[in-house]
């Protein structure tokens, strides 16, 4: 796997303009669940991330769900709902991170959820790199972290939507020993063909997007609108950020749009293609996403 050329933006946007709550370690309840908030998570060099756990209060041997972006793992961002998306209000509730499953449904159900903040994202330590080899590493502490929790049952699965979902591709990869399954909705597998450069065309509009959504920081993000501009073909740049699909062999229940052809539909179905585990899913739906 080649390595990715880091280039860091030259600011980043403190996290208070993101509408941050505030910083702190806090324990709220809700009905039947408990939320802490801001759990200091270790990584393998001291880095430290910070997690949201949200489980059922009082109770143990619980399989855990995890998340791991730099959206934001403080709420739902709501204004990025249309009304031509079909999501009533008061549907999802406000435990829910963007693009994440809903922890009002899960812990119902007996799972606890962790939302992790990804390194150099919020209040998360380190520099923040998308897509890296840095971000699979920290997946797997994080996952290996979640599975040694006294109230974990020690099996420790993924899920999300496009950036939680593409994640999953480069943590799955790697294998970590307690990750149970993963559950990848909609996220592409090649960062050159399916989100820089879709067909050899330059990507004008989804890429300072993902910028700016990855932009809050204490510390430094990774630079990606002129970094991909001078890097027009596939080369050790845009390897470095692929995913080693035929390693991953855990459960993978992968899902899919035809409505989404212009960034994820293809790398969805590539990393079901292939993914070399025994038990593999594939759901395609149309529509909307």
């Amino acid at each position: 796997m080649a390595n990715a050329e880091v280039v860091f933006r030259k600011e980043v946007t403190h996290p208070k303009e993101g509408k941050h709550p505030g910083f702190g370690y806090r324990v709220e309840r809700d009905s039947d669940m408990l939320i802490e908030r801001d759990v200091a998570v270790p990584m393998r060099d001291g880095k430290k991330l910070y997690a949201d756990v949200i489980r059922p209060e009082g109770k143990t041997g619980l399989p855990v769900i995890v998340t791991y972006s730099p959206y934001g793992k403080h709420g739902l961002k709501k204004f990025l709902f249309s009304k031509a998306a079909g999501v009533p209000e008061g549907s999802v509730s406000k435990y829910a991170v963007w693009e994440g499953p809903d922890p009002a449904y899960f812990v119902k159900h007996g799972y606890a959820v962790v939302n992790a903040d990804a390194r150099g994202s919020w209040y998360s330590e380190g520099d923040l790199t998308v897509w890296s080899e840095q971000e699979a590493q920290d997946g797997c502490d994080l996952i290996e972290w979640a599975a040694a929790q006294p109230w974990s049952s020690g099996k420790v699965g993924m899920s999300g939507v496009s950036y939680l979902a593409i994640v999953q591709w480069r943590i799955a990869a790697l294998n970590p020993p307690h990750l149970a399954a993963i559950n990848p909705w909609e996220g592409w597998s090649d960062c050159y063909r399916e989100r820089s450069y879709h067909g050899g065309i330059p990507e004008t509009k989804m890429v300072p997007w993902a910028q700016w959504s990855s932009s809050f920081s204490l510390t430094r993000s990774e630079e990606l609108v002129e970094v991909a501009k001078q890097h027009p073909l596939l080369d050790d740049y845009w390897k470095g950020k692929a995913a080693d699909l035929p390693n991953i062999r855990v459960p993978a229940y992968v899902v899919a749009d035809w409505g989404d052809q212009g960034l994820h539909t293809r790398g969805t179905i590539e990393g079901f293609r292939q993914a070399s585990s025994q038990h593999k899913w594939l759901e395609v739906h149309g529509r909307k996403k």
